[in-house]
């Protein structure tokens, strides 16, 4: 899939650990003209955003994300079904979906998301430092001019 990513996009994060949805939120951030990030702290929020439901029907307050940004495990649900869930929304399955899997995601799980239609699956060290790092580095990749920075190595 080519998509191409403009400055001023919109990402929606699906992230329950606060800690990690800060650091992302900060390397978008720190990246000039790149867009604004949503968070979605499990799977039932992402959905309500997602179909503009509830209080996320002001679309342009909750614009529809230009990409999708999951981890894998959320609080009992799975990125997975989300990404599953996505794909099977008629005006949603053109978005794009990058999975964060753990550092100790089994190569089966791996294998699901690539399967399941992800167009990125990135593994997110276990090491703050190093978690930092790849969540810059994607985010940089995100916002970038290429014609399809969810496919750029980093």
């Amino acid at each position: 899939m080519s998509l191409e990513f403009t400055p001023h996009h919109h990402f929606l994060l699906v992230e329950n650990d606060a800690q990690e949805a800060a650091i992302l939120d900060h390397a978008f951030q720190g990246i000039p003209d790149c867009g604004t990030v949503a968070i979605a702290r499990n799977v039932s929020e992402a959905k309500a955003y997602l179909k503009g439901a509830g209080l996320y029907a002001n679309r342009e307050k909750f614009p529809v994300p230009s990409a999708i940004l999951s981890s894998f495990r959320i609080d009992g649900d799975s990125g997975v079904d989300l990404l599953v869930w996505v794909k099977g929304e008629k005006t949603l399955r053109q978005i794009p979906f990058v999975l964060l899997t753990p550092a100790n995601a089994s190569p089966r799980e791996i294998a699901e998301a690539k399967r399941t239609g992800s167009v990125r699956v990135v593994k997110k060290p276990s090491s703050p430092v190093e978690l930092k790092s790849v969540l810059e580095r994607l985010a940089e990749a995100m916002c970038s001019d290429s014609t399809e920075p969810c496919h750029t190595d980093f």
